[in-house]
């Protein structure tokens, strides 16, 4: 005879079960990066903020996109971790803009609910081919979200 086992329920799961099906917005803890499908890169640091960019979507020549697909984040250094700033829910960046963009320094970071980024970028799947090459950064990522002025290194 097989014993049964008590279903364990995490209370995250009840949260996100109710808002779901009330259509409320959820709202959970930051919790620190460490994912492995998601990678952080580092945009900038100064003593008081520090951005990064966290890679969702690696480029995938076979389903016709040679992007990366990132989403923008700056934080207040010292600020709680649920006080931020998205300055990019979805952005297309080419490998070279990826790598320009890329700051050899170390810092704290987050890693924040992708709902944003998962809307955004089943939009810009749902584009024609031709459309989704429009808009991709080729450049830095700070000069495609228009926060270059503020970068230090």
């Amino acid at each position: 005879m097989e014993r049964c086992l008590p279903m364990r329920v995490v209370p995250g799961a009840i949260l996100l079960a109710v808002a779901t099906i009330l259509a409320a917005p959820v709202f959970t803890r930051a919790e620190p990066v460490k994912s492995t499908d998601v990678s952080t890169v580092i945009l900038s640091v100064s003593p008081r903020t520090v951005r990064w960019a966290t890679v969702y979507k690696h480029p995938d020549p076979a389903g016709h996109d040679p992007y990366y697909h990132v989403e923008v984040i700056e934080k207040e250094q010292g600020s709680p971790p649920w006080q931020f700033k998205r300055l990019a829910a979805h952005l297309v960046v080419t490998a070279d803009a990826l790598d320009r963009s890329r700051l050899r320094q170390k810092a704290k970071t987050y890693f924040y609910k992708d709902l944003e980024f998962r809307i955004a970028h089943r939009a810009w799947r749902t584009q024609p081919l031709i459309q989704r090459g429009t808009g991709v950064c080729r450049t830095t990522i700070l000069e495609c979200v228009g926060a270059a002025g503020n970068r230090r290194p």
